[in-house]
């Protein structure tokens, strides 16, 4: 190649990367300005070559946003509400703060705290022997039901882990070998399935009536064993919104708990 074919080359390449550099600040400048390109309002696929504009990205994840959410369709994930001015504003100031982190953030615990509980005293919850101290009963925030879900059958899993060492005279090494089980209605939510895949704990699935679609304190009597961390009670299925009936079964697991020297609690969905 000769020299002038080579700054041939060189010249086309460098209008090459101009016009790129020149597409991608028109394009984000009429993003900004509103004028009709399409190409700023969809979310990229990777990083893209060059920035957009705020108003374009906003209106990117806005056209997206708008095709999953119809708040009076979305029935199946539990954010189907119309928020007030005031707790969109209240929920925005959370971004800023990363609320696991109680030292840094001490007044945004204080807050989550007192939330607890008001959430335990509507439950009547009895009050622990340690509040003076700690000043809020046991209890977390969640950023949903699937969280929550876990985060209460880990807590299930690991008091029935205690028990079940000191009644079999078993060291927590040992004890930890033994795969437990949580006795559920099949009306069970997603969530659990979560549970079961990754918390190593058995499924046991009580089926509900046909006339009530709600399981009976019999049929969970028949499910539990010493390896039964606790039994799911759900308040409003996903088919009918049928409440379980938690007190007959509490009466259930009370008297058995006694006769059979158990522990099996229950966690309310």
């Amino acid at each position: 190649m000769t020299q002038e074919h080579s700054e041939i080359e060189e010249l086309r390449a460098e209008i090459a990367r101009l016009k790129d550099q020149l597409e991608g600040l028109v394009g984000s400048k009429s993003a900004a300005m509103g004028a009709a390109s399409d190409a700023p309002h969809r979310v990229p696929q990777g990083m893209p070559r060059f920035g957009k504009a705020a108003k374009a990205v906003q209106k990117a994840i806005e056209d997206a946003h708008a095709l999953d959410f119809r708040q009076e369709l979305n029935t199946s994930s539990y954010v189907n509400v119309a928020f007030e001015e005031e707790e969109e504003k209240i929920a925005q100031l959370g971004l800023r703060v990363n609320l696991a982190d109680q030292t840094v953030y001490p007044e945004s615990f204080r807050i989550h705290d007192k939330v607890v509980n008001m959430v335990a005293q509507l439950w009547h919850c009895p009050v622990p022997v340690d509040f003076d101290s700690r000043g809020v009963f046991p209890g977390a925030g969640t950023v949903g039901s699937t969280e929550a879900c876990l985060l209460a059958g880990l807590a299930l899993k690991f008091r029935w882990r205690a028990w079940y060492a000191r009644r079999h005279g078993l060291s927590p090494e040992q004890a930890q070998a033994i795969r437990p089980n949580l006795v559920i209605s099949t009306l069970f939510q997603a969530a659990w399935e979560k549970f079961f895949r990754y918390m190593d704990v058995d499924c046991r699935l009580v089926s509900p009536q046909l006339g009530t679609f709600k399981i009976t304190a019999d049929s969970v009597e028949a499910a539990i064993d010493d390896q039964t961390i606790g039994v799911v009670c759900i308040m409003g299925n996903h088919y009918g919104g049928q409440y379980d009936p938690v007190w007959e079964i509490d009466e259930m697991l009370t008297r058995v708990n006694a006769a059979r020297d158990l522990q099996v609690g229950i966690h309310v969905d």
